[in-house]
């Protein structure tokens, strides 16, 4: 009789990771890809691009206004209860907001649970090879405002 017992609890442990895994991984899977947004926000014209990995990295290529792109990369983990994704950039500044994400089709929407109205809607498109290659790298010394 212990031995059933061991064995259904077991079961049921192995049975618990495996589906809480495939929720966190099913989710992170659906942001993979690449994502562009652009729009003008104030007079200001705001250029951003996106690329999530399935295992938790991220890239994102940001101009706002005139001038060059600012990248910048790190990590990000997603919560597949809540929806909520949040990241770390690589010199392990948090992102300014954590976000709930969802995604259809070709489209990612991502809202900032902090504040609602910063809703932004990305469209699933290749980052331009020009993009990458004429990208500075944004570091923490930098006045620039990183956009996640």
């Amino acid at each position: 009789m212990k031995r059933i017992i061991y064995i259904f609890a077991f079961a049921t442990a192995l049975f618990a990771s495996v589906c809480c895994g495939k929720d966190d991984s099913y989710m992170m899977e659906q942001m993979a890809g690449e994502w562009h947004y652009s729009a003008e926000e104030s007079g200001v014209a705001e250029d951003i691009w996106l690329s999530f990995s399935a295992d938790g990295r991220f890239e994102m290529y940001q101009r706002v206004g005139e001038g060059a792109y600012w990248f910048s990369a790190g990590e990000y983990q997603a919560d597949p209860e809540s929806g909520v994704v949040t990241g770390v950039y690589s010199d392990r500044y948090p992102w300014r907001y954590s976000y709930k994400v969802s995604v259809s089709g070709r489209t990612l929407v991502m809202t900032a649970v902090e504040q609602e109205s910063h809703n932004v809607t990305y469209v699933r498109e290749s980052i331009p090879s020009e993009v990458r290659e004429k990208s500075l790298p944004l570091t923490r010394s930098d006045s620039y405002e990183r956009y996640l």
